[in-house]
């Protein structure tokens, strides 16, 4: 495929990545991804092994009553996949959307520390004269 065939490639055949935020506090791991014009019906989310796949179905309304002069906004199809923290409870991951923006929270567990005990290995070794 040439550059100008990949120019006026149609966006139904263009693979649609959202942009994305994914922060990370001390409680929670959120992911937040620009939907403008998406409705919850067009999204859905499930979990396999460790990683989180937000799909969302394509679309654009086809009234004819409308003529468009200009036309940047787009329903595409797309598949996002992020690897959550090993702390992640997939239990309470909570999903809202809201100005085009949909927030997903990951809640963590707290914060696991091991202690180790660190032996001194010079009292360990025996002296012999």
């Amino acid at each position: 495929m040439t550059m100008w065939d990949e120019f006026f490639r149609p966006l139904e055949h263009v693979e649609f990545v959202p942009a994305t935020n994914i922060i990370q506090t001390d409680d929670e791991f959120r992911v937040v991804l620009a939907l403008p014009g998406y409705t919850p019906d067009q999204l859905s989310m499930d979990i396999a092994g460790n990683g989180l796949e937000i799909r969302g179905k394509g679309g654009s309304p086809n009234d004819e009553k409308e003529i468009y002069l200009r036309r940047e906004i787009w329903q595409l199809p797309f598949r996002y996949r992020v690897e959550l923290p090993d702390r992640a409870l997939a239990d309470g991951i909570t999903a809202e959307l809201q100005g085009g923006m949909l927030t997903v929270r990951i809640p963590l567990q707290g914060k696991r520390v091991i202690p180790i005990q660190i032996q001194n290995a010079d009292k360990a070794k025996s002296i012999e004269a």
